[in-house]
């Protein structure tokens, strides 16, 4: 016989043999401690059968309270009034209690009217079994009544208890023998079994490798052994195989720039990669998180929520001041895929450029409507002399404005498209000042300022970047600041930097405008600046210059008191 069948045959007859003297033995063992909590349970419905009944112990009203009573708590409900007398009792077959004997000597009762709340166990002389009785005195003192709880409890006679002890101490010997017997037999095979099940639990994740599959000493685990053996193989196999390609997967998916969300059926998070969690701000989802305890924006929630029941059109949304294009695609199987592609910057893009053709268009219109006016005036007359000068001048001055409007629209398109590159050299700061402030000498011959130049640093910087920067700011300088004011330019080093501010005692900058002094075509006084010639575009290419250089520039101002501009540039070590 084979030893499956053995061990099949003694496991067999050990639990039939267990059952039955565990069912003796719950008897036996167990039927004291049921009494003891049917009487408990049945005090306890007294107590609530007693607030049942509060305010309803009239005579009229006795029979329906005790049958609802019963019915609610599953017990035989007697209600006994002052001389013994059954006024209700719901084990009476049509609740006819007219033929029933005075209960007045009933235990439960004597004791109840002494003032006692009383349990006890007792055979029912109308219902003829034996039963667990619960009686408490209620009512009021003018008419006190008695209510009585009743349940049936099964009989377990002594000479049943006598047996089955009996039966129990034969079954103890038998089981002891049988387990004995058993173990002897199933003690190894028990061993190399658990063994085998360890195993089988380390190879369920990939980790048991084929040298620990050693050869079972029982005949009967060679081949289920083998067998398992190579199924080890191919799952550590098709393990690392899945490992690999999910971390290639979630690679290549984190790599993407655009955002990519999978959602299952329901609106949950299959996967996702990091940048969608930059670009919509929110945390790390945990597994299956519903996406609409992640976003919180309404509009995209909603546009989300929906991407798994219906095809949707591609959407732009802004969150957290980014413009996003939100696409998404129904799978088959249910769910969807939904990309995030930001914008943000196309769009700021878009509207730079809606600005500067804007701007550019009404900066040119400008000196070319004056132009034009002038040369078909000239044209359809002959004006005196003085007249005809001063058109001709006019035109000169707008074309003159003209040409440095383009030659700055010129720089800053090099400048914003990265055709223009830095030339990293050494360069004194302060001959570079005083190269471009001779130059503006030689325009404004008739004016007269207050001119120096504080301080001296070697930068490392573009000289032609540099002589242009200071051109635009001596340039303002000038044309801002009235005869006889001051002008200065202090070169500081302060550490690997130096700085260079430039500053007058001008008409100065409100502090609104300060902020926006660096934009293109920005000006304080449009009117103003158009009659000094200005073409709104030298602080921001003064901007991108500095900045191109490694450098910051920054702005200071009190209206009426001057304006100081200052940049900042890597300074030469040593110097």
């Amino acid at each position: 016989m084979r030893l499956r069948w053995r061990a099949g045959l003694l496991g067999g007859g050990v639990l039939l043999l267990t059952l039955g003297v565990t069912a003796v033995l719950l008897l036996a063992i167990l039927d004291p401690p049921l009494r003891e909590r049917e009487g408990e349970r049945l005090l306890r419905d007294l107590a609530i059968a007693e607030r049942l009944l509060e305010g309803v112990l009239h005579d009229e009203f006795l029979s329906g309270a005790a049958d609802e009573v019963a019915r609610l708590l599953g017990a035989r409900v007697t209600i006994v009034g002052p001389d013994g007398r059954v006024m209700a009792d719901t084990g009476i077959p049509g609740g006819d209690v007219r033929g029933l004997e005075t209960h007045a000597d009933r235990p439960e009762v004597v004791q109840a009217r002494e003032g006692a709340r009383v349990l006890l166990e007792r055979r029912s002389a109308t219902a003829g079994v034996q039963s667990l009785y619960a009686a408490v005195e209620v009512g009021t003192p003018e008419a006190p009544r008695v209510l009585r709880l009743a349940r049936a409890v099964p009989a377990f006679p002594a000479p049943g208890r006598r047996g089955l002890v009996l039966i129990l101490a034969t079954g103890a010997g038998g089981i002891f023998l049988v387990v004995l017997g058993s173990g002897l037999v199933t003690a190894r095979v028990g061993r190399e079994l658990d063994d085998l099940t360890g195993r089988v639990r380390r190879m369920s994740d990939g980790s048991l490798g084929a040298a620990e599959w050693e050869a079972p000493g029982s005949p009967e685990l060679l081949e289920i052994t083998g067998a398992l053996r190579d199924l080890g193989e191919e799952v550590r196999g098709r393990l690392g195989e899945m490992r690999r390609q999910r971390d290639e997967m979630q690679t290549l998916i984190d790599s993407i720039a655009e955002g990519v969300l999978a959602l299952t059926p329901d609106a949950r998070v299959l996967r996702m990669n990091r940048a969608v969690v930059e670009l919509l701000g929110m945390r790390e989802p945990d597994s299956f998180a519903p996406i609409g305890t992640l976003v919180r924006h309404p509009a995209l929630r909603d546009h989300l929520e929906e991407s798994v029941l219906m095809p949707l059109h591609p959407r732009e949304v802004v969150v957290g001041g980014r413009h996003l294009l939100v696409r998404a695609r129904l799978l088959e199987e249910g769910g969807s895929v939904v990309t995030f592609l930001d914008v943000t910057d196309l769009r700021r893009m878009e509207q730079i450029r809606r600005d500067f053709v804007a701007n550019a268009s009404h900066e040119l219109k400008t000196p070319l409507t004056a132009m034009r006016g002038f040369a078909e005036t000239l044209l359809e007359g002959d004006p005196p002399g003085e007249l005809k000068d001063q058109f001709l001048t006019s035109i000169r001055m707008n074309t003159v404005r003209l040409q440095n409007l383009v030659d700055d629209l010129l720089d800053l398109s090099r400048l914003e498209s990265g055709a223009w590159k830095t030339l990293e050299e050494e360069v004194e700061v302060a001959p570079v000042a005083h190269e471009v402030w001779a130059d503006l000498l030689n325009h404004h011959r008739e004016r007269e300022f207050d001119f120096a130049i504080v301080g001296d640093a070697v930068a490392l910087a573009d000289g032609q970047a540099l002589h242009q920067i200071f051109r635009n700011l001596l340039d303002n300088a000038v044309r801002f600041t009235p005869d006889g004011g001051t002008i200065r330019v202090r070169i500081e080093p302060r550490g690997p930097e130096l700085r260079v501010a430039v500053s007058d005692s001008g008409s100065g900058i409100p502090s609104s405008a300060l902020p926006r002094i660096f934009e293109r075509f920005y000006r304080v006084d449009p009117g103003r600046d158009r009659a000094a010639g200005g073409t709104g575009l030298g602080l921001a290419i003064v901007r991108h210059l500095v900045q191109s250089m490694g450098g910051e520039v920054s702005a200071e101002s009190q209206l009426g008191e001057g304006t100081t501009i200052a940049f900042t540039l890597p300074r030469v070590e040593g110097e």
